[in-house]
Protein backbone atom coordinates (compact mmCIF):
# COMPACT_ATOMS: atom_id res chain seq x y z
CA UNK A 1 0.00 0.00 0.00
CA UNK A 2 2.76 2.55 0.72
CA UNK A 3 4.54 1.43 -2.52
CA UNK A 4 1.03 2.80 -4.39
CA UNK A 5 0.96 5.76 -2.33
CA UNK A 6 4.75 6.79 -3.17
CA UNK A 7 3.85 6.23 -6.74
CA UNK A 8 0.88 8.46 -6.94
CA UNK A 9 3.02 11.05 -4.73
CA UNK A 10 6.03 10.65 -7.00
CA UNK A 11 4.44 10.56 -10.69
CA UNK A 12 1.51 12.93 -9.78
CA UNK A 13 -0.92 9.73 -11.18
CA UNK A 14 -4.40 9.02 -9.74
CA UNK A 15 -4.51 5.61 -7.75
CA UNK A 16 -7.60 4.24 -6.48
CA UNK A 17 -7.95 4.24 -2.58
CA UNK A 18 -10.50 2.26 -0.07
CA UNK A 19 -10.78 3.79 3.47
CA UNK A 20 -12.47 4.11 6.81
CA UNK A 21 -14.85 7.25 6.61
CA UNK A 22 -15.38 8.87 10.41
CA UNK A 23 -18.85 6.96 10.52
CA UNK A 24 -17.22 3.96 10.35
CA UNK A 25 -18.07 2.75 6.94
CA UNK A 26 -15.85 2.21 3.74
CA UNK A 27 -15.31 4.67 0.94
CA UNK A 28 -13.34 4.13 -2.27
CA UNK A 29 -12.11 7.29 -3.99
CA UNK A 30 -9.80 8.06 -6.97
CA UNK A 31 -7.13 10.34 -6.03
CA UNK A 32 -4.07 11.80 -6.45
CA UNK A 33 -1.26 12.05 -2.86
CA UNK A 34 -0.37 15.43 -2.17
CA UNK A 35 1.41 14.65 1.15
CA UNK A 36 2.96 11.34 2.85
CA UNK A 37 4.50 11.04 5.90
CA UNK A 38 4.95 8.33 8.65
CA UNK A 39 1.38 8.77 10.17
CA UNK A 40 -0.81 10.31 7.35
CA UNK A 41 -1.80 10.93 3.71
CA UNK A 42 -3.02 14.10 2.25
CA UNK A 43 -5.65 13.28 -1.19
CA UNK A 44 -7.00 15.44 -3.72
CA UNK A 45 -10.06 13.30 -4.09
CA UNK A 46 -11.12 13.70 -7.83
CA UNK A 47 -15.20 12.60 -7.53
CA UNK A 48 -16.32 15.13 -5.86
CA UNK A 49 -13.08 17.54 -5.54
CA UNK A 50 -12.12 17.52 -2.14
CA UNK A 51 -8.87 17.26 -0.21
CA UNK A 52 -8.47 15.08 2.41
CA UNK A 53 -6.02 13.90 5.14
CA UNK A 54 -6.12 10.37 6.30
CA UNK A 55 -4.14 8.23 8.42
CA UNK A 56 -2.42 5.62 7.13
CA UNK A 57 -4.06 2.98 9.78
CA UNK A 58 -7.36 4.04 7.91
CA UNK A 59 -6.32 2.87 4.46
CA UNK A 60 -7.45 -0.36 3.79
CA UNK A 61 -6.28 -0.76 0.04
CA UNK A 62 -4.60 1.13 -2.48
CA UNK A 63 -4.49 0.11 -6.39
CA UNK A 64 -3.73 1.45 -10.12
CA UNK A 65 -6.97 3.15 -11.91
CA UNK A 66 -8.50 1.28 -14.47
CA UNK A 67 -6.68 2.93 -17.26
CA UNK A 68 -3.01 3.05 -15.54
CA UNK A 69 -0.51 0.30 -15.54
CA UNK A 70 2.14 1.83 -13.56
CA UNK A 71 4.35 2.61 -16.37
Amino acid sequence: MIRMLRYSLEKDRPIRLIFLTQEGGMRQVTAVVERLDETSAQLYVLRPPQRLTLPLTDILSADFTKKDDGQ
